[in-house]
């Protein structure tokens, strides 16, 4: 259920192929999923729960930025995508499952099909816009009143 609200655009035959390879991992309330600056070697698809966004800037100041992300949401795509650490720490809101798609996985089925990849790159990227546009809207403090 979760890959077909995560990945739209792929075919019913290609989220078929990406569960087959899945494997669910479960994670109790307050467990560190990905932390900031950790190598995410696999992507990953919220499947119950709610997962906590934080993310510690230079100096130390922690904020909670995005949020919360839950059931269809992807994880770790922006690492996938360039291999970068993580962006930021996700924690556990309660019982939480993810599917844990395995980066070979993805990439083989990448280079053996490449109408694949357009359709799993439009997802990834479609993902990125709208927590990026959550954040834009979370970081903006209103209108400022005068006086």
């Amino acid at each position: 259920m979760a890959l077909e609200h995560s990945f739209r655009n792929l075919t019913e035959d290609e989220r078929a192929t990406l569960m087959r390879v899945a494997t669910g991992t479960a994670f109790e309330g307050g467990e560190t999923v990905i932390n900031q600056g950790d190598t995410v070697a696999n992507l990953m698809v919220v499947s119950k729960g709610m997962l906590r966004v934080t993310h510690v800037f230079e100096g130390g100041h922690l904020s909670e930025f995005v949020g919360p992300l839950g059931p269809g949401d992807v994880v770790g795509e922006m690492s996938f995508v360039d291999g970068q650490g993580a962006s930021a720490t996700l924690i556990a809101d309660g019982d939480v499952a993810v599917l844990v798609i395995p980066r070979q996985a993805v990439e083989a089925q990448l280079t053996a099909d490449d109408s694949f990849s357009a359709r799993f790159y439009k997802d990834l990227f479609l993902h990125l816009a709208r927590r990026l546009r959550a954040t834009n809207l979370r970081a903006d403090p209103g209108p400022i009143a005068n006086g």
